[in-house]
């Protein structure tokens, strides 16, 4: 072994001295191989030294404001340990009454907020002004985007210059690629709600996609929340009665103006900020739970700006580069602190099924599913909540609220496919309960959106009744319904309804007729006829079915099973698996 390391030692040593002195009798510096890089270096001489000048001015501009704020922070120290020892002081001056000695403490604490603030005034200044000297440096290091067509390269100019990125997702996309990360980064915390925006990549080369940002918002938006709640559980501490409502001081009147009352009105306004801000706390927390579980989860949308709900979508797998993207759409009830993280569970559950079929087909292709949403699906809380619930009911009721969901739902396909690479995804779209209607509106919505299958299941209807309807090919629209799923009331019930109505008592026959009239007059539950009778579709098994790979699956019952998971069996109901196969493209089960 020894022989070997002293060959090896020798053989570096010759590749040395070959490498400093080169043909034979130049040094290094003169060799033909550096005098070529020098050549090839020479014309960017200037722009490397411009380059160099830059890094210069921000080193120095950054040495200048560490010094600066270690000064800042120098001062403040002794003078806050100037402050407490004066304090101290105070509280061993027996000389002192109690009321001199805390008159005395409370000016010097006054004093301390006073000497803090004026600190942070003054770091602040310092931070501005690296500010300004890394702003000007990062203009002056920009590329000049020379190479771009002359149309994209004024489109990119005009977005920087102006902050505003273009509302066409394709357009966006174009632009976004040509950005620089610095220019990323700035858009983001101009608006920190970029990364939902139609057409940004998912995971991009330079990392700087929905992904990472949609990360970045989360992560501050929880840290608010969570700092938020607990300003609101001090609160609380403080005044536990206040917050049960009970001990309230009598409100202050003209020409009496008593203490307690206002510390309340003050506790108060404290206490319903914090409240205020920490409502969205558990839909935050459920997002975060979600998208942590594994890394392979993109968090496509977070939004709790828009609607009176937060809105979510989570991705399970890459929807840019996956041959097979599902986006699935949920219905009545369905808020992102009670469902992303269990849509979320599904959507890995049938995208592996989707990928075992197409592995069992010999086919290497790839899968992402979403979990989406994205508008503010009818709530219908109950008893305990009768004008929430009777609000919930007319929303279900009728498509306003759908048609909203619809154009979101169709901009989010269209930047699916305009961030897609290497062509479009095969797109399937898929919608339960009420969020069929919103998906079938969806697809109804103007344009090519880039949708090859759609599947709906527990349907109240979809406001079509062929494929063309839909921008979709014959054949390629698919629906599901539980023997026992109670959505057939929807189409039930309206007719059943007039023809009880005239037996009902005096009085409750008036009461029904009256509310009967105005759902027909309003189109209330009139969203077409049933997907799942609909001879213009095809209809996909629900029951117990033995696959061709030989495994058995169970029937799923009711309105929820469709993409659930079967304990009993450890896998997906029949259901599930058809699920999978729609989105594969292979062979779902049909019903017979």
């Amino acid at each position: 072994m020894s022989g070997e390391v002293d060959e090896g030692f020798e053989s570096a040593r010759r590749d040395f001295q070959k490498a400093w002195v080169s043909d034979g009798s130049h040094p290094i510096n003169e060799s033909s191989e550096v005098q070529r890089i020098i050549l090839s270096v020479g014309p960017h001489k200037d722009e490397l030294r411009a380059v160099a000048t830059q890094y210069e001015k921000i080193a120095a501009a950054l040495a200048t404001a560490q010094r600066s704020c270690d000064g800042v922070i120098a001062a403040l120290e002794t003078q806050l340990r100037a402050t407490d020892d004066a304090i101290d002081a105070v509280k061993t001056n027996t000389m002192l009454t109690r009321q001199a000695a805390e008159s005395t403490i409370a000016q010097l604490k006054a004093a301390a907020v006073a000497d803090t603030k004026s600190a942070l005034s003054q770091a602040q200044g310092v931070r501005t002004t690296y500010t300004g000297v890394l702003s000007a440096a990062t203009a002056a290091l920009k590329p000049t985007k020379a190479g771009l067509p002359t149309d994209l390269k004024t489109d990119v100019s005009d977005a920087i210059s102006s902050g505003k990125l273009p509302d066409d997702p394709k357009k966006f996309r174009e632009i976004w690629d040509q950005l620089t990360p610095a220019e990323k980064d700035e858009f983001y915390n101009r608006d920190h709600s970029i990364g939902n925006h139609p057409g940004m990549p998912c995971d991009p080369p330079d990392h700087l996609g929905y992904d990472h940002y949609n990360k970045l918002n989360l992560a501050d938006q929880l840290n608010h929340a969570q700092a938020a709640a607990a300003q609101a559980d001090a609160l609380k501490n403080q005044h536990p009665d206040w917050a049960a409502g009970e001990n309230i001081p009598h409100p202050n009147e003209p020409g009496a103006i008593f203490a307690d009352r206002q510390a309340y009105e003050a506790w108060q306004r404290q206490y319903d900020a914090a409240r205020d801000g920490a409502k969205y706390l558990p839909d935050l927390q459920a997002v975060d739970k979600a998208v942590s579980m594994s890394p392979d989860r993109k968090l496509m949308l977070l939004d709790t700006q828009t609607g009176k709900q937060v809105r979510a979508a989570i991705a399970v797998g890459d929807p840019d580069t996956a041959t097979h993207v599902s986006v699935t759409a949920p219905g009545l009830n369905t808020t992102v602190h009670g469902a992303i993280g269990g849509m979320t569970d599904e959507a890995q559950n049938v995208r592996k099924e989707a990928i075992n079929q197409l592995r069992l087909a010999g086919s290497s292709d790839t899968v992402a599913a979403v979990a989406w949403i994205g508008y503010d699906p009818p709530q219908v809380p109950g008893f305990d909540d009768i004008g929430g619930s009777l609000t919930g009911g007319w929303g279900v009721s009728h498509d306003d609220i759908a048609k909203a969901g619809a154009h979101d739902l169709a901009r989010f396909y269209d930047g699916i496919q305009a961030s897609h690479v290497g062509g479009p995804a095969d797109l399937t779209v898929i919608g339960h309960s009420y969020g069929s209607l919103t998906t079938g509106l969806a697809l109804q919505e103007p344009g090519d959106h880039g949708v090859s299958r759609a599947l709906f299941y527990g349907s109240p209807g979809i406001e079509a009744t062929t494929p063309q309807q839909l921008g979709l090919q014959n054949g390629h629209v698919f629906t599901m319904e539980t023997p026992d799923d109670p959505i057939q009331k929807v189409y039930d019930l309206p007719p059943i309804a007039h023809e009880v109505v005239p037996f009902l008592p005096p009085g409750l026959r008036e009461i029904a007729t009256g509310a009967l009239g105005v759902g027909d007059i309003t189109g209330a539950g009139q969203f077409g006829p049933n997907p799942a009778t609909n001879p213009n579709f095809a209809h996909l098994a629900t029951g117990q079915t033995t696959v061709p790979d030989g495994r058995t699956f169970g029937a799923a019952s009711g309105h929820s099973d469709y993409p659930r998971w079967d304990s009993g069996r450890d896998q997906l109901y029949t259901s599930g698996y058809n699920i999978a196969a729609v989105i594969a493209g292979t062979a779902p089960v049909e019903q017979k």
